[in-house]
């Protein structure tokens, strides 16, 4: 079983090399990588030759920006992935070097959903205890992981900058059975 990270990007290579690191430097093996370019910009090209001949990361590009905050991209990802569970996030977020560990040992064959608490960087580092299910405001797009199949139902709100709480809040409505897993730990920094 194999987590499939989705990771929009735009003109920026140096925070892209960031994610992918943290990603690379998992205690746990099971990943895979789609990053989705929304357009051409400088340093892509860079990134992309660097990791040439890894099949653990693949790269697609769509003819943009879009300027969506990424979800046009990361629709596209969705739509392409092919891995069992699947982590939907940004080019600067990071992700702790036991993170798929802990989501992986998390699960039983009714789970369909994982999330955990997260530290917001670019809010003074809070960091967010989320305690219940998960709402609108108090999630991130990169702090869960989901059935790929079913998220593949629920579509993005590419109008809206708080589309990763809409899909969510969809996401949990439509999917009522089955278990929804939380980890009261912070193993995800959205920068």
């Amino acid at each position: 079983m194999k987590i499939e990270f989705i990771i929009p990007t735009y003109n920026r290579p140096n925070q892209l090399m960031g994610i992918i690191s943290s990603i690379f430097s998992q205690t746990n093996p099971n990943w895979k990588i789609h990053v989705v370019s929304d357009g051409e910009h400088d340093g892509y090209q860079k990134v992309k030759d660097y990791f040439n001949g890894d099949d653990r990361i693949r790269f697609s590009e769509l003819s943009g920006p879009h300027n969506d905050w990424g979800h046009t991209a990361r629709q596209y990802g969705l739509d392409n992935a092919v891995e069992e569970w699947v982590v939907m996030t940004g080019d600067d977020n990071y992700y702790v070097p036991f993170f798929i560990d802990y989501f992986l040992n998390s699960i039983n064959n009714e789970t369909h959903f994982v999330y955990c608490d997260m530290i917001h960087n670019w809010v003074n580092n809070e960091y967010v205890h989320l305690k219940s299910r998960p709402v609108r405001g108090q999630i991130d797009i990169g702090n869960f992981m989901s059935k790929t199949k079913l998220a593949k139902e629920i579509k993005l709100d590419t109008s809206s900058g708080e589309a990763d709480g809409i899909f969510v809040e969809d996401y949990l409505n439509k999917f009522k059975e089955g278990n929804v897993v939380y980890i009261p730990k912070p193993l995800y920094v959205h920068n």
